[in-house]
């Protein structure tokens, strides 16, 4: 009864665990550039990118296993103390539930980002077509679209922003602004304090 209570914990962990290192090659660069101070932190991480096919097939079998552990039927000899042995909140079906359903958000978090960032469109009037300039800056430390997300949803909430587009595999990203509302200067602040490294760049 131990061991089974014990494997029910293992798989859930495993699969939390599993689900949370998806999203660590973002999260990861937040926390060392942010806490500790560390720039260009995301190439720390970019050896997870591989690893992302790998982690998902381990977190949902890890939930099946769960699953087929809680609720399977429990054998005569299996069940001692069954009438009396209610199970705390950690062993029950609803924290399993719970858990399952974070694993799923941080999958589609992991693989389809743009689902919690929509990349907003605002509507800017420019003064003076003189004022409007592109740049493009040569990112390092991008490893998946979460990447491309991350930069795109946090530069577009600088104030003259019209549009930026980001790759991951190309290592670039192409930002177009309004010279009197923003800089490539404080753009570039931005990237880098979703822990990534700048180059240099090209203005156009």
């Amino acid at each position: 009864m131990a061991i089974t209570k014990l494997n029910k914990r293992a798989s859930m962990g495993t699969a939390v665990f599993s689900a949370v290192s998806l999203k660590l090659c973002c999260w990861g660069p937040l926390l060392l550039t942010g806490v500790a101070g560390i720039s260009g932190s995301s190439v720390y991480f970019s050896w997870l990118n591989a690893l992302k096919p790998y982690l998902l097939v381990i977190a949902f079998l890890s939930l099946g296993l769960a699953f087929y552990q809680v609720y399977k039927k429990k054998k005569v000899d299996d069940c001692d103390n069954c009438e009396t042995d209610k199970p705390s909140f950690f062993k029950s079906k609803f924290y399993l539930w719970l858990v399952t359903m974070f694993v799923v958000v941080m999958t589609l978090v992991s693989y389809y980002p743009q689902i919690f960032h929509p990349t907003a469109t605002k509507e800017i009037v420019a003064t003076n077509n003189t004022d409007i300039q592109s740049v493009k800056l040569n990112v390092e430390g991008m490893v998946c679209s979460g990447c491309e997300e991350n930069i795109n949803h946090s530069v577009n909430k600088l104030d003259g922003i019209f549009g930026i587009k980001t790759s991951h595999i190309k290592g670039t990203s192409e930002i177009k602004f309004d010279t009197t509302k923003t800089t490539v200067s404080e753009i570039e602040e931005v990237i880098k304090s979703k822990g990534y490294t700048i180059k240099n760049n090209t203005n156009e």
